[in-house]
């Protein structure tokens, strides 16, 4: 059985007022209706040659969100934002997002439109009493601003976020070489709920293997010569 993490994420600064608006009960709650009315994601309802292949450093449209993915790592190389420790190690996936939009993103709708496919060790978060297919990519498990290293619970229109999507992993596994990101696109249509428009119908439109570094070693001082 996964130990239970001890490398829970830390914020930079505990007592500082959050930047974004936060989610209400009841607008979360309407958002996940919103989901199950619309049917959850199943990566195998997209047709292969639908999804287009990843390209770092190039923009991704995956509706409410353009997604440029940069670099991923180890955590340990992005101080402010989390650590590992002895049980679970932290993979961080560093790129810039902006809302293509004239209204607020939800910073959930965000981690939940970026997955890891077939990382080992890296569980998926459910619900008490839920479960979950093991051969599903797993949502990012939060989303935070390199800045600051606040968490981004909202996106705003215009603006652009450094950001870093982060997934626990359990340390007993290796730290992979390389990882398979998903991509989540939305589409926005008319919801059966209010008859708003919503984005909806979650589906993978992007997929393909990064690169993943670990944390550099500490430079060690160089030998002193007898003089």
């Amino acid at each position: 059985m996964m130990a239970e993490s001890g490398g829970r994420l830390r914020r930079l600064a505990l007592g500082a007022p959050r930047q974004h608006l936060t989610l209400t009960g009841s607008a979360a709650g309407a958002v996940v209706l919103a989901v199950l009315v619309a049917g959850g994601f199943d990566p195998l309802e997209k047709p292969e040659a639908d999804v287009a292949p990843l390209a770092v450093g190039e923009a991704a449209d995956i509706g409410p969100f353009t997604v440029t993915v940069d670099r991923m790592r180890v955590v340990d190389e992005l101080p402010g934002i989390s650590e590992g420790d002895d049980d679970t190690r932290v993979l961080a996936l560093v790129g810039t997002v902006t809302a293509t939009g004239t209204t607020t993103q939800y910073g959930a709708m965000l981690s939940e439109s970026v997955a890891l496919d077939g990382v080992p060790g890296v569980p998926a978060e459910v619900l008490p009493g839920e479960t979950t297919d093991p051969g599903e990519p797993v949502p990012a498990g939060d989303v935070y601003v390199m800045a600051d290293g606040t968490r981004l619970d909202a996106v705003q229109p215009g603006l652009e976020y450094e950001v870093a999507f982060v997934w626990e992993q359990d340390a007993r596994a290796d730290v992979p070489s390389e990882a398979r990101l998903v991509l989540i696109g939305r589409t926005l249509r008319q919801s059966s709920i209010d008859h708003s428009d919503e984005w909806l119908d979650p589906l993978p439109v992007v997929a393909g293997d990064i690169e993943v570094t670990e944390p550099s070693a500490e430079p060690t001082e160089p030998a002193e010569e007898d003089s």
